[in-house]
């Protein structure tokens, strides 16, 4: 099996409020690794980036290196077939950061695979208002004693609304995968929620949707949707294991099960 570039995004963001405070959320990055052990699996010679959040859990890679802009980013060499492959590890913080870091690297390279399952902030701080004076984020010491303290957010833009167009620039037969969180929703809510993904004019390739309240310690349950598919009975054909009516590719498994079937569409 031929070597291909893989881009994987993982854990999430943080939003500066003062110099200590932040929004966040619980994301690991544990998925973006065992997305990535999955893939190096069926394919050691895949040479993976990471782009990882900082609090992140990190993947295990050797030697240090300098990104363009001063930062450390780790680098592992890997030999394949006629080269050797770099698999490399590229932190952010905030939405800003994840979305300056994509265009940089997508613009840059060619990729085969993306896999988006950072969990992007869908809020950051426009502006503080303490006791009636107004702050930018992160630009303020820690609040302390103030009496009225209001908190104004901005919308912050959907980067895989953007990740398809960017990847495709550099390869036609790229493939994007994006990931739907919801929070116990019903069949149809995430059904909904997956299809507006799909709705926009740069809609990822496949999606794999979870709730929050299924995902435990030691289980991951998801479904996978691929674009284009009919969906109508996809929420009553998925229970137990593979499922599929019609043209639709539905499958309810584990994340492991959910990356070899993709990786098999790009193989």
């Amino acid at each position: 099996m031929s070597a291909f570039r893989v881009l994987i995004t993982g854990g999430g963001c943080v939003e500066k409020i003062d110099d200590v405070r932040a929004i966040t959320n619980t994301s690991s990055g544990k998925t973006a690794l065992l997305i990535a052990r999955v893939i190096k699996a069926l394919n050691p010679a895949a040479a993976v980036t990471y782009l990882m959040a900082e609090r992140a859990v990190q993947p295990k890679l050797e030697g240090k290196a300098k990104t363009a802009g001063g930062k450390a980013e780790t680098v592992c060499k890997t030999k394949t077939a006629g080269a050797a492959a770099r698999d490399s590890v590229k932190n952010f913080n905030s939405c800003a950061d994840l979305q300056k870091l994509l265009r940089a690297e997508l613009s840059a390279n060619k990729y085969d695979l993306i896999f988006h399952a950072a969990a992007v902030s869908d809020y950051s701080v426009q502006s503080l208002v303490v006791d009636g004076k107004e702050f930018k984020p992160g630009r303020v010491s820690k609040i302390s004693g103030a009496k009225n303290v209001s908190v104004n957010l901005k919308l912050n833009p959907k980067l895989l609304a953007e990740i398809p167009a960017l990847a495709k620039k550099k390869n036609k037969s790229a493939v994007v995968v994006g990931f739907k969180l919801t929070s116990n929703a019903s069949e149809a809510e995430r059904e909904k929620a997956v299809q507006k993904l799909f709705a926009e004019n740069n809609p990822p390739d496949f999606v794999i949707s979870n709730d929050l309240s299924e995902i435990t310690p030691k289980s991951h349950p998801c479904v996978l949707w691929r674009a284009g598919d009919k969906t109508q009975s996809a929420c009553k054909a998925k229970k137990g294991g593979a499922a599929a009516s019609g043209a639709v590719i539905v499958a309810r498994g584990q994340i492991q099960t959910i990356v070899r079937k993709i990786y098999a569409f790009n193989s």
